[in-house]
């Protein structure tokens, strides 16, 4: 074999290796989940790259044959530029490829949201790029040494670090190929510089260095020690449910065998889709949800048979409240009835001694009766409508009272009886004290009927914890006390713990009741 043809066989492995390193580059960027470790192992990849294409570069450059016969000089002058700036940039990659490992180590056991790496990276990248300008410089001999110790002990930290990551059995097991390759590489690199075999071929080292490289990461990939998803397709593949994993752009990258293609529009029937945001994507499934919405279903009809049951209930209730209401008015009805009977007998007795067709001589006695007549109807209503009144709040307000009387009082007013209420406060009293007030007023308006022309003075007020009424009647025949104050008024007057007082002078009768007035919560029903 000539000197040429081993020259192009060696430049078809430089452009063979970058073509790998680029496919390699870009399975990374499918394979590797991590996005630190993602962009390190990328880094690194590059780094290779850029470090075998100058090499293919300055190979290429040195079998430049025109040159070299016709301007010798100039061929001489760029061979020695070449291993002069190959030399510089292998030394930068030696000192940055430990840095490189200690940070993917680092990365890859932190989790995807983890803050940058701290500052003794840092550090270590500080003093390795003074290294390596210490041992390009000229003056400098002796820094290559340290450096090649800095590069020694970085590498044996890395290592460890390594093995300590893999302390478990399991792990163990899995890492024992990724350092197998260490352990060759830094015997070749011990042969290499210090043995020298015959059988070692000198010029290869850069390109066996990028290989051993790139087996070592790419096992730590396939070993397990790296997080990466390499195997993962198929897994994903034999998921049992309908689902999808989508990058930033919508593209499929996984999908289980039982869902389609890609995600139609909408969700076959008895089916919900439903999605998640990952980094740099998102994850959708379909979720059998046909049983769920024959249990929806069940709960509508449910709901719909409780709304209907609602509904007739909430009808029942309304016709049992209308029953109700018609039943406490028919008793409230007939309690008015009950309480107005001797009213009542008494409009009814006046009534039939109204002849039909009265006499010329007996008109105004016929008058004066239907004014009586009116009174009494008067009394019936006012008292009724009071009744009705105290039932709704069991109190009386003192408005009211005061505006049946002034009724009672035009109706007398046709009788030749003159009347005058008067009351100055207002507020309300307890029901059963304003009704027997209104009572002892009708019954000295009714005795005064008999007796007319009459005038009746009414007084209402409060006094202290009392409500005193006070009547003045100037009559020629003033009634008595049994017409004043019958016995049923009399009763009630004493269970109220009322007092009542009759004084007469010449022409007038003063009647005087006081009644206590209970506090609203110990009221007693009318």
């Amino acid at each position: 074999m000539t000197a040429l043809e081993g020259g192009v066989g060696q430049g078809l492995g430089y452009l063979l290796f970058l073509a790998v390193l680029c496919g390699w580059s870009w399975s990374l960027q499918r394979r590797v989940v991590h996005p630190a470790l993602r962009s390190a192992m990328q880094g690194t990849a590059l780094l290779l790259f850029f470090w075998i294409a100058l090499r293919a570069l300055q190979f290429l450059a040195a079998f430049n044959l025109p040159m070299a016969r016709d301007r010798w000089q100039a061929y001489r002058l760029m061979q020695t530029a070449a291993l002069r700036g190959m030399d510089v940039v292998s030394w930068l990659i030696f000192a940055l490829l430990p840095w490189l490992d200690l940070l993917i180590l680092r990365v890859s056991s932190q989790p995807l949201d983890a803050p940058p790496p701290d500052r003794a990276l840092t550090l270590h990248l500080t003093v390795s790029l003074a290294l390596w300008l210490a041992a390009v410089l000229p003056p400098a001999a002796g820094a290559k040494k340290i450096l090649v110790g800095w590069i020694a002990l970085s590498t044996l930290c890395f290592a460890a670090g390594l093995i300590k990551n893999a302390a478990s059995p399991a792990r163990a097991r899995r890492a024992a190929a990724p350092i197998a390759i260490l352990v060759a590489f830094a015997l070749y690199v011990w042969l290499y510089f210090v043995k020298r075999p015959a059988w070692l071929p000198g010029g290869g080292f850069i390109f066996a260095a990028a290989v051993a490289v790139f087996i070592f990461w790419e096992s730590c990939l396939r070993s397990g020690v790296l997080p990466c998803n390499s195997r993962y397709e198929e897994l994903f593949a034999l998921a049992p449910a309908r689902m999808w994993i989508e990058d930033e752009r919508g593209t499929t990258v996984y999908r289980a065998r039982l869902a389609p293609p890609r995600p139609g529009a909408d969700a076959p029937p008895g089916t919900q889709r439903r999605s998640w945001p990952l980094r740099g994507g998102s994850v959708l499934w379909e979720e059998d949800v046909s049983a769920l919405l024959a249990l929806q279903e069940e709960l509508r009809e449910l709901t719909r048979e409780r709304e209907r049951g609602n509904r007739l209930l909430a009808q029942r209730n309304r016709i049992r409240g209308r029953l109700l209401e018609l039943r406490w008015q028919n008793r409230l009805c007939a309690e008015v009835e009950r309480r107005m009977q001797d009213k009542i007998e008494a409009a009814r007795r006046l009534l039939a001694a109204v002849p039909e067709r009265p006499a010329e001589a007996e008109r105004e006695t016929v008058r004066r009766a239907l004014a009586r007549l009116g009174v009494l109807i008067c009394a019936v209503k006012r008292k009724s409508h009071l009744f009705l009144k105290s039932k709704q709040s069991n109190r009386l307000p003192l408005a009211e009272i005061m505006q049946a009387a002034m009724e009672s009082a035009r109706c007398a007013a046709q009788t030749g009886v003159e009347c005058a209420p008067f009351c100055a406060e207002s507020g309300s009293v307890p029901a059963r004290t304003g009704m027997l007030v209104y009572n002892l007023f009708e019954e000295a308006l009714e005795s005064c009927l008999t007796a007319a022309p009459a005038s009746l003075l009414m007084r209402l007020r409060r006094s202290g914890g009392e409500l005193e009424l006070r009547l003045v009647i100037e009559s020629s025949q003033p009634p008595d006390e049994a017409a004043l104050l019958p016995p049923p008024l009399r009763d009630t007057l004493r269970r109220l713990g009322g007092t009542y007082r009759l004084e007469r002078d010449e022409e007038s009768l003063y009647a005087t009741c006081r009644l206590p007035l209970a506090p609203p919560g110990k009221e007693a029903l009318p």
